[in-house]
Order: structure tokens, then C-alpha cells, then sequence
């Protein structure tokens, strides 16, 4: 544990001051709810930021690590093997917390969305219709929130249409975010093995994959699809397990990471 903690000192300090500072932004500061009309003009970049973390966004971040991680091998098959086993193993990780996190923790939580309490009323409120609302299955949450829309348009007109159509799909719990804790995997993930193969003098670009990762999360609270709780567990989440994958060795093993000559000097 010395000697990983002696390789992987900057990246490990890294990637804990940055989950720090997400946490310290998003409870000191009012970020909830802080773009999501459309006379926003942070709205459209909280949205992509968010979008970028989701189902669009996180394969692509996946696919360059692999990539990354096949380009140290020399020979095509080498490289089509590495990559191969980096994407499954992404794949299989990603798949199995997303569908633990949707399906089993989410429920057991019952935590609201605050965007499904902007729209609908607080738990436990007279007559809420959140009351209701979670016990139905997703799918018909979301044919409910986009029928209950339309029928009360002149209360919306000032929310950005495209934030209207993303609390519509999110129609699931809240607690813990899903997002926050792909990017923190991912970007502690990144930080991790660039820091392994770069040499010091290129150490500032391990910044940007944290930098990533806490904007994501930010978006998701600036949204208002999640709380700050929901992102700082959710990121915390996804740091610990990046963590538990490079002390365990599974990083170096999947990734082919080829420690740099200075992370010994």
C-alpha cells in the first residue's frame, strides 16, 4: 500500500481535493435550480455538461480511455485485445452499478427528485400528486409528468423546453446520483492512470478528467434533477471504487498502465 500510495500521490490528492471542492461549492453556494429557465444563459451549459455525463457523454469518455490504454501495445492484435477487455470490463462496471444504483438502491431510498417536487408538490404535502406519482412504474411516470405538461403549459413557459423534456425522462428516484458517480469513476479513473504514464512536467493535465467530474456533478444539482446529497454520496461513490481498482491492481492489469520512470525517483 507505501508504494501505491508513494506512485499515485498526486493523482490520489487530486482527485480528494476535487470531490472537496465539489462539496464545498454545492452546499455553500446556490447552485440548485441556478439554470434552468431559458432566460439562463447557463442553462444550455449545465444541460450539455449534464448530458455529457449521461448516455451520450460517458461512452465516449470510456471508449478514449480504452483507446488510450490499447495504444501502449505494439501490434494490431495486441491493441484489438487490449482494448477489447478495457471496454468489457467498463461496460460490465458501468452496467452493474447503474442497474444496482437504479434498481435496488433508488428504491430502497425513496428519495424524490427535487425537480419532480418543483412540478408536482412536496412529499406529504395536501392533495401532492408526489404521493402518488412514485407508484407507478418509470414509464408511465414519464407519459404522466409529459400529459400533466401539456395540460399546464402557462405554469412552465419560462422553463427551458429542454429541461422540461429532461425532468420528463428522469423519471426514477433520486438518491444517489448516477451521474456524479460515473464521472467520478471514470475521471478519478483517467487521473489515475495518466498519472502512472505521464512525467511530472505533464502532471497539470490530469486536472481536466476531475475538472469534468465535478462540473457534471454540478449540473446535475444546477438542473435540479438531483440534491446535494445525491452528488456528493454519488461522486464519493465513484472515487472510492476508482480507488479500490487501482490499490487492487485491476487498473494497471485492465488498462496496461506502464508506470513512468519518475513515479520511482
Amino acid at each position: 500500500m507505501r508504494k501505491h500510495l508513494s506512485q499515485n500521490k498526486f493523482a490520489l490528492l487530486l482527485t480528494g481535493v476535487s470531490w472537496l471542492l465539489l462539496v464545498l461549492v454545492v452546499w455553500l453556494l446556490p447552485v440548485s435550480f441556478s439554470g434552468y429557465l431559458q432566460a439562463d444563459r447557463d442553462t444550455l451549459f449545465w444541460y450539455v455538461l449534464s448530458q455529457s455525463g449521461g448516455v451520450y457523454g460517458t461512452p465516449v469518455l470510456g471508449i478514449l480511455l480504452c483507446l488510450l490504454a490499447a495504444s501502449q501495445q505494439t501490434g494490431l492484435k495486441l491493441r484489438a485485445q487490449s482494448f477489447t477487455v478495457a471496454f468489457l470490463f467498463l461496460l460490465f462496471t458501468l452496467g452493474s452499478m447503474a442497474m444496482l444504483n437504479e434498481y435496488v438502491i433508488k428504491p430502497l431510498a425513496e428519495v424524490p427528485r427535487p425537480s419532480h417536487q418543483f412540478l408536482l408538490g412536496g412529499k406529504g404535502q395536501e392533495a401532492s400528486l408526489l404521493d402518488t406519482f412514485y407508484l407507478q412504474d418509470a414509464e408511465t411516470r414519464r407519459v404522466y409528468l409529459a400529459e400533466y405538461l401539456k395540460k399546464n403549459p402557462e405554469k412552465y413557459t419560462q422553463i427551458s423546453p429542454v429541461v422540461l423534456e429532461h425532468w420528463v425522462s428522469e423519471a426514477g428516484y433520486s438518491f444517489p446520483s448516477g451521474h456524479s458517480q460515473n464521472a467520478f469513476l471514470l475521471g478519478s479513473m483517467l487521473t489515475m492512470w495518466l498519472g502512472l504514464q505521464l512525467p511530472r512536467r505533464h502532471r497539470p493535465w490530469l486536472v481536466l478528467p476531475m475538472l469534468w467530474a465535478v462540473l457534471v456533478c454540478m449540473s446535475r444539482v444546477a438542473l435540479g434533477v438531483h440534491s446535494e446529497l445525491d452528488v456528493s454520496l454519488g461522486s464519493a461513490t465513484g472515487m472510492v471504487l476508482a480507488y479500490l481498482f487501482s490499490l487492487s491492481g485491476v487498473l494497471k492489469r485492465v488498462f496496461k498502465v506502464a508506470t513512468h520512470p519518475e513515479q520511482y525517483s
